[in-house]
């Protein structure tokens, strides 16, 4: 949901996001304007699952974030990925706020807010701006779809596997497992 149809910097996006009422509510940047994250139980149940099971193999190699762990993309672009990675690699010294960067995944789960076309747009957005690799997760239609650079977007159903490619070298997930109950 947009906030305001304004343009607004990084320095002014922070101020915005620290006032007194922003507090407790979760923003993004896109194309320079401000964007609330709704808070949604079922996919950020499904985000927590692929967190774990991003965090349990990826430990010793990178650093995962949730819902609230921010990457500074560009002047006008700042995610929170549902679940992103970084390896450690490109993140010597993790940060106490913002990563100034794309994650090397972000992964985001469409939820009642959403609308396809607006994820699939980030999606664009965080390889265009150095990600190495997102996946879409659809919970009604328990899909996923995986974005990366110069390739056809790959679908996967239920019957399929997730496979970390160059970015989990190793790491596998059936998808079925992402909506397991």
């Amino acid at each position: 949901m947009v906030i305001r149809e304004q343009r607004y910097t990084l320095e002014a996006f922070h101020a915005f996001s620290q006032r007194p009422e922003n507090r407790d509510r979760l923003f993004e940047l896109i194309d320079g304007e401000v964007v609330e994250k709704v808070a949604s139980f079922i996919p950020s149940r499904i985000a927590m699952r692929v967190g774990r099971f991003i965090g349990n193999w990826a430990d010793p190699y990178g650093y995962v974030t949730g819902a609230d762990g921010s990457y500074i993309l560009s002047p006008d672009h700042e995610f929170m990925p549902d679940v992103g990675y970084i390896s450690k690699e490109r993140l010597a010294e993790p940060p106490m706020r913002e990563v100034r960067g794309a994650p090397d995944l972000a992964v985001e789960v469409l939820s009642p807010t959403d609308s396809k076309r607006e994820l699939r747009r980030k999606a664009e957005d965080y390889l265009r701006f150095g990600a190495r690799m997102v996946w879409l997760i659809f919970p009604e239609a328990r899909r996923v779809e995986i974005y990366t650079p110069d390739d056809d977007v790959v679908e996967l159903d239920l019957n399929s596997v997730l496979d970390g490619g160059e970015i989990l070298p190793g790491f596998t997930l059936p998808v079925r497992d992402i909506f397991a109950a």
